[in-house]
């Protein structure tokens, strides 16, 4: 098997300097500035105990950041690199407070190996993984499940609109690039595989449209390609290179998800199950992404924070911490 890296990236929302910087930045009305999505909820060294204990495999773990890295960890593990934004992100493209940008260049990080999984800092290991989980022939594992975007989420929303305009600004980019029919015919058997249960029947019937409709998105850590980001700068430099000169999110950005959908429409993929984990939205479901961590009952899962007040937040922190520190107890190498 080839060499496969993880990419984390990774930002410290309660830095004063962070904050001051970020501020200067705000001011396009649709701009994210909300802070579930920059607060830290201080459970990255379950992270790195979970990539210690669970994927020992891995070659290197890249941790992308714009400030210093957390104090505790060790950047003199032989597994490890520490990447500044300055060392891999052209000036055009800084300061970068949106993560469109840093996760969209990530192929510009020198040494990253051709396979890569990217991880959210919400997304965390509970269970042995294999490297094949991730790659497969030298291709990613993934699901090809069609689902369509949900305009109506626009409705209302606000600020919050950037989030829900992403996946149609994506798709409108896939549907330039590709031919649904022709992706269809080039890779059936990744379109319509057992190995996606139920979710078959919905691929089945969205198969009627002539184009893609959109895409199901599992928010867990993601098997990339390198070479994938670098063929799609090759084919959508417009909407890279813009999405990239917005420090703050935009309306019109696209993201990581593009390049994803790329991999998909080319059948540069090995069909896996969806089932790979779980997502939780704290402000929904706090206690059962507590019980899930306690009974490792999945083998990844992705905790997404919500409109949680201050108090409500140190609660659901404390519980995950405990939690964690149930299933990873011991400090990783990557700890001082």
């Amino acid at each position: 098997m080839p060499d496969i890296d993880f990419v984390i990236a990774w930002v410290d929302g309660s830095d004063p300097d962070w904050q001051r910087r970020k501020a200067a930045c705000l001011g396009h009305p649709l701009s994210d500035d909300r802070a579930q999505r920059y607060r830290d909820w201080d459970l990255l060294r379950y992270w790195f105990r979970g990539v210690e204990t669970f994927a020992p495999w891995v070659r290197k773990v890249w941790f992308v950041c714009d400030q210093q890295p957390p104090a505790w960890l060790n950047a003199a593990h032989p597994k490890l690199e520490v990447v500044r934004h300055e060392e891999y992100l052209p000036a055009e493209y800084r300061p970068a407070f949106s993560s469109h940008p840093i996760e969209l260049n990530m192929h510009r990080v020198s040494g990253l190996a051709e396979r890569f999984v990217f991880f959210n800092d919400d997304m965390y290991l509970l269970k042995p993984m294999a490297e094949a989980d991730f790659f497969r022939n030298g291709l990613p594992r993934d699901a090809a499940l069609l689902n369509p975007v949900p305009t109506t989420d626009l409705r209302g929303r606000g600020k919050d609109a950037t989030v829900f305009t992403i996946p149609l600004n994506d798709v409108e980019y896939v549907n330039r690039d590709y031919d649904f029919r022709a992706c269809v015919k080039a890779h059936p058997w990744k379109w319509l595989n057992p190995r996606y249960g139920k979710s078959l029947l919905r691929n089945l019937t969205l198969m009627a449209w002539p184009r893609f409709v959109g895409f199901d998105e599992p928010h867990m850590p993601q098997a990339f390609l390198k070479s994938s980001f670098e063929a799609a700068w090759q084919q959508d430099f417009d909407a890279l290179d813009a999405t990239s000169r917005h420090p703050i999110r935009h309306d019109r950005d696209v993201n990581q998800w593009l390049i994803r959908q790329r991999q998909l429409a080319e059948g540069r993929f090995m069909p896996r199950s969806p089932k790979v984990g779980r997502v939780f939205d704290l402000d929904v479901d706090a206690a059962g992404a507590v019980e899930t961590i306690r009974r490792q009952s999945v083998r990844m899962i992705c905790i997404n924070d919500g409109e949680l007040a201050l108090e409500a937040f140190e609660a659901a922190q404390k519980r995950l911490k405990e939690a964690f520190e149930a299933i990873l107890p011991a400090p990783s190498g990557f700890e001082k």
